[in-house]
């Protein structure tokens, strides 16, 4: 009750001071040590010395659209709320494409000192800023209480941005996002941050970050989105990935993990995207991964599992996309594959599968992409002419044994019609040759259809011109 009638108080307090503006009584201000502290950050960051001049208050009227400010109800001393309606408070600074805000200036840096002087600031969003000059992060910078209030912190795509991440990180308990992608960090992940209990995103992929992924990581029980895809990372994955109960998303495409998956990923229960391709990671994947009843996205290509296909796919049954392309798979396809109703893509090409296509694979109603090729398929591969008309040359069943596509003659495919392929060994004879003397000879002159036509019933007359010729060639 006591929360609801504050809410009420602070609606109250914003249209009785827009009453106020509008006849003409005294703006809401800042308090002047935050105005500073935010003219010092945006001054390091735009090339437009004018900035504190054209937005001298910039939460009121002189409003800038990266700058987004609220007024608090604050405590005094005694703990009791001491709420001032005239003093506004700095909550956003964002700098990005989806604004309309001139962009960082090539040389930007940005004002640490300024930051300290803005307690309230929530979030701090700065894409493609650092892009000439060096700049990195310091550990002063979150080591005392001044961006204690920081929920969201993205720095992204600055090229410029280096050096490694600050382990005090780890102080600012408010956080819920940190994305830190697309810059040049390098060193390992600090185990101070998964302290973070609050922290829902963790984003620090396309960097050259090192080492191994933390046993500590564990300790995010809020996240959410956990992406260290493009970087550098070795060593195993910990097993306490298992107590990221809240996980949806896992990304670590693109480093150099090995070692085997812990069976305590399947219980991720709540995971919908799950990304371990292009690493050393070997085989066999867990059973338990089966339990992972949400998830639509696999994608292990790239890695040596050297296994059959892992039964636990058939109970995936939200699967949408399921690569397991150049992963050293061996044995025969998994007829469960065809109960995957949901499946929209489908990569196993450059493994060692042999055996049939599951017969009812090419009626999945969803499928778009279907990749088998350079396996070890047979057989024929009954599909019909909507399923040809509606995946087209996204089908690729290439450099099989023999594989091929019942009863479709269409060339817009990467596969052999299994007539066609009859053809070419002579099963079935095409109807520029009905003399049947191609068949017997050699195969360049068979492909190339450059057999010469042999005229029967001549070979009387080629005698007689042969002796002529020699007796001619007596008398010369």
């Amino acid at each position: 009750m006591a929360s609801f009638s504050s809410l009420l108080l602070l609606l109250l307090l914003n249209v009785l001071m827009a009453f106020k503006t509008g006849e003409g009584g005294e703006m809401s201000s800042m308090e002047d040590d935050e105005l500073s502290g935010l003219f010092e950050v945006m001054g390091s960051l735009l090339d437009d010395p004018t900035w504190a001049q054209v937005h001298p208050q910039p939460c009121t009227d002189t409003p800038w659209p990266g700058v987004q400010c609220e007024l608090m109800v604050q405590e005094d001393g005694d703990g009791q709320q001491d709420y001032n309606p005239t003093i506004f408070h700095v909550t956003k600074i964002h700098i990005g494409t989806d604004i309309l805000t001139p962009p960082c200036k090539p040389t930007a840096t940005l004002s640490q000192r300024g930051l300290t002087k803005l307690p309230y600031l929530k979030t701090l969003s700065l894409f493609n800023c650092f892009t000439l000059s060096p700049f990195s992060l310091t550990s002063s910078l979150f080591e005392n209480s001044s961006l204690s209030a920081l929920e969201h912190l993205a720095l992204v795509s600055n090229p410029s941005l280096h050096g490694s991440i600050p382990s005090s990180l780890g102080y600012i308990q408010s956080l819920r996002v940190l994305s830190l992608s697309q810059n040049k960090l390098t060193g390992e992940i600090p185990q101070q941050i998964c302290g973070l209990v609050n922290l829902q995103q963790l984003d620090l992929s396309y960097n050259q970050i090192t080492g191994s992924i933390p046993q500590e990581i564990g300790g995010l029980k809020s996240l959410t989105i956990f992406d260290l895809s493009y970087n550098m990372l070795e060593g195993q994955l910990p097993s306490s990935l298992g107590q990221l109960q809240s996980l949806q998303k896992i990304d670590l495409g693109f480093n150099d993990i090995t070692g085997r998956v812990p069976q305590e990923v399947g219980n991720l229960t709540k995971l919908v995207l799950f990304d371990l391709s292009h690493n050393s990671l070997s085989g066999p994947l867990p059973e338990s991964l089966f339990g992972l009843k949400q998830l639509e996205y696999l994608v292990i290509q790239d890695n040596p599992i050297n296994t059959g296909m892992p039964l636990f796919i058939g109970s995936l049954g939200r699967l949408k996309v399921l690569s397991f392309s150049r992963c050293g798979l061996m044995g025969p396809m998994l007829s469960s594959l065809s109960s995957l109703k949901n499946l929209t893509a489908l990569s196993l090409e450059s493994n060692s599968l042999n055996g049939t296509v599951p017969s009812d694979l090419g009626s999945l109603p969803n499928l778009e992409q279907l990749n088998l090729s350079q396996n070890q398929l047979s057989g024929q591969m009954l599909v019909s002419e909507e399923f040809i008309n509606r995946i087209g040359m996204r089908l690729d069943i290439r450099e099989n044994n023999g594989l091929c596509i019942k009863n479709i003659t269409s060339t817009d495919v990467k596969s052999s019609s299994c007539i066609s392929a009859r053809s070419r060994t002579g099963g079935n004879k095409s109807s520029w040759d009905e003399g049947g003397e191609c068949g017997r000879m050699n195969s360049t002159l068979f492909q190339s259809n450059r057999c010469p036509r042999i005229h029967h019933g001549y070979g009387f007359w080629l005698d007689v011109v042969c002796l002529l010729m020699l007796f001619l060639l007596c008398f010369v």
